[in-house]
Formats: C-alpha cells, structure tokens, sequence
C-alpha cells in the first residue's frame, strides 16, 4: 500500500558537531518548501530528516525515542516497525553523541540511497546517483568550520555532483543549540529557508551569510582603529547611499558618525556599532559592498 503524505525525493545531509554539540540538517530538493517537512533537530538529542513519502509524526517521535536512550539505528528500527508506509520512507539521524543512521525503503524511486560518515549521515532519492550522497559525506568529514557552514557546503557539494534528478527548486537549514535562539530564545541557532527559487543552494549559501552579518557578533577585542583611508572610503559609500553630504577629509567627524550610525539603524548593524573610533572590519567591508551593489 503506497503512503499517503507529500512525497519530497530530495536529499539532504544531518550532522553533528563535537566541538560545541550543534546538531543540525541541510536539505534541497525539486518540491516547494522543502523546510516546512523534512529538517527537524532537538538541542542535546539528536537532527533528523524526514523524506520520500514523508510522514511528518516521524520526527517527533524519533527524538522521543532518542530521549529515552534508543540508540539511532535502533531508533530508525522501532519507528519502522510500527510505520505501515516503512518502505516508501527515508531517513537519516545522528544524535548528540554524534552516533548516525540513515534508512531508505525499497519502494523509493531511484537513484535512492544513504551514507555513513563520522558525525553525519547523508541520503536521497530521485537522485541522478549515488555520487551526490557521496559528495555530500566527503565534503562532510574533509572540513572544518561552523556546523552549518559544513551542511550548506556539503549540500551543495551534493548538487554539484547531480542532485534530484528533477531539477532544483527549494533548500533548507536547521541548526540548534541550547539558549541560542534568534531573539526568542528557542534553541535553533540558524533556521533559513529558501522555498522556491531557480539555485536553492546556492541562495541558502547566500542567506546564511546575510544571516551571519546580522546575527553573528564580531569581539569587541577584534575592532581595527580607524584609519584616514578607511574613514574616507566610508565616506564615499555613505555618500553613494545618499547617507553622507559632506567632504572626504578622512575625518571622523560628527556628521560621519551620523550617517554610519543611521546606516546601522536601517540595516541591522546596530550590534556591531562602536562609541569609539574603532570599527568592527565586518561592517566596514559590509558598508563598502553594499554601497558598491547599490550603484550596480
């Protein structure tokens, strides 16, 4: 009996990171809103992703088994027991030890499969071959780095290598971590989704790093002084963005200070403003390529 639930042949990566117990998942697929259904992770448990024919009520019940001790495989097993679609049913898990799993039914459309890695596990379905999962575990374990910049990069990796034999359309990342959520406190440290776009990777990669520039503090221990050069080549990207109307003296003056500061304000820059004269090098190089954009 074929299951009922949107069928999301995609393939995605799910990972771990010992250095600080992150625990996320990146996914892509030809389907809109892929984020909506497949990534779903819990701080201090475990990621996991639900695809083919996903059914929904896999995840959280996934995690409670986790919670309860099981093992991912032997997670993996006892949901399968009890899921009469088991064989249109993809999956893959690590936990918070970093322990992975991944389970692919036979009745998945080909290419289907999944991949082992240290800290991670990859699968798809629909796929061109299996060098897109395998691409996905390689760039995976060969590199360093944020949890979801390894994630974003290894899907990509996977697209470059065929992907959803479809075509592209949407991509997702879920990364969590205990307190660290946007604002509210809800324990996912980055949740991007791009539901429908002709390069969903690499619009992911994109967002990821706008969503650094805003989120992501520079230590304040890291700020440069500023120098003449600096503070003129400011000047000419407030004046570019019609925030500045003064001359280019190099000059930190009053009115230079104004028109960064109301650039900060209108892009979200306000965490990374300085009372001094310092800069964090993060919003220079941000003010000078947007203002640099903005001509284009």
């Amino acid at each position: 009996m074929k299951p009922s639930g949107p069928l999301v042949t995609t393939f995605s990566i799910v990972g771990f990171d010992p250095a600080n117990g992150d625990l996320g998942v990146a996914v892509a697929t030809k389907y809109i809103g892929v984020g909506s259904s497949v990534p779903h992770a819990k701080p201090e448990l475990g990621a996991i992703a639900v695809q083919a024919h996903a059914n929904p009520k896999l995840a959280p019940l996934g995690l409670a088994l986790l919670a309860e001790g099981k093992q991912p495989d032997k997670t993996i097993d006892s949901l399968m027991a009890d899921d009469e679609g088991r064989d249109y049913r993809q999956l893959g898990i690590v936990d918070a030890q970093g322990r992975p799993a991944t389970y692919t039914g036979t009745q998945c459309e080909a290419w289907a499969g999944g991949m082992l890695g240290l800290y991670c596990a990859a699968q798809g379905n629909m796929l061109l071959g299996e060098e897109t999962v395998q691409a996905m575990i390689d760039w995976f374990t060969s590199h360093d780095g944020p949890l979801a910049d390894r994630l974003v990069d290894a899907l990509r990796a996977g697209e470059q290598a065929g992907g959803d034999k479809r075509g592209r359309q949407s991509s997702a990342l879920l990364v969590v971590r205990p307190g660290e959520g946007f604002r509210v406190y809800d324990d996912k440290l980055v949740d991007l989704r791009v539901d429908s776009d002709p390069k969903p990777c690499l619009r992911l990669r994109k967002l990821l790093d706008e969503y650094y520039q805003v989120q992501v503090r520079t230590p304040a221990n890291e700020y440069v002084s500023l120098t003449k050069e600096m503070v003129s080549d400011m000047q000419l990207a407030l004046y570019r963005l019609g925030r500045f109307t003064g001359e280019f003296h190099g000059q930190f003056d009053e009115m230079t200070r104004n028109a960064l500061w109301g650039f900060c304000v209108a892009e979200n820059q306000k965490e990374r403003w300085s009372d001094n004269d310092t800069i964090d090098p993060r919003l220079f190089r941000f003010l000078v390529d947007f203002a640099d954009q903005a001509r284009q």
